[in-house]
């Protein structure tokens, strides 16, 4: 009964491997638009840190979104940091718009305080995105930080950048 039952076993684990090995291979040669436009923009984002995205099953065979470093290390959601993961979840709204916006008119993207947990390295990184976006649809972008101001100014480049000031609010320094 033994030897009979460990070779039922060795065949459904053998079998579940497969399954999960073609699936796998499966959801990478057809990952669909959101997770390829998400993980280009995550990897543009973190400045290189991260690669893409891609999902993996957990302990009870749930897919679950990683991060993919270059060298192909997965990064569970809950190995990312507070600003990673509000990255992570930017990537996700910035294509989704980005999709929404090949097939639809185009709608105002309204962010506050969007740069708060961002190096300015990234948010750097982010402003650029938000500048090749602006040239399809219009972005609101509310900060009380002044040093963003002159992140925005380098990210637009020779662009149209509108900035307004609350009355009573003083300048950034030079």
């Amino acid at each position: 009964t033994l030897r009979k039952d460990a070779a039922r076993f060795v065949r459904r684990s053998l079998a579940a491997d497969i399954l999960r090995a073609q699936i796998e291979s499966f959801r990478k040669e057809n990952q669909g638009p959101l997770m390829e436009k998400s993980g280009r923009l995550f990897a543009s984002i973190t400045r290189g840190s991260f690669a893409g995205l891609g999902v993996e099953f957990n302990d009870k065979d749930e897919p679950v979104m990683v991060g993919r470093r270059p060298d192909d290390t997965i990064v569970g959601i809950e190995g990312m940091s507070e600003g990673t993961l509000d990255q992570l979840y930017l990537s996700l709204r910035l294509a989704a718009l980005e999709l929404h916006l090949e097939t639809h008119e185009p709608i105002p993207l309204i962010l506050d305080d969007l740069l708060v947990t961002f190096d300015d390295e990234r948010a750097g990184a982010i402003l650029g995105q938000l500048v090749e976006l602006s040239k399809r649809t219009q972005i609101f972008l509310f900060t009380h930080h002044a040093h963003i101001l002159e992140l925005v100014r380098e990210a637009a480049g020779g662009n149209e950048c509108v900035i307004h000031r609350l009355q009573g609010l003083s300048p950034p320094a030079a």
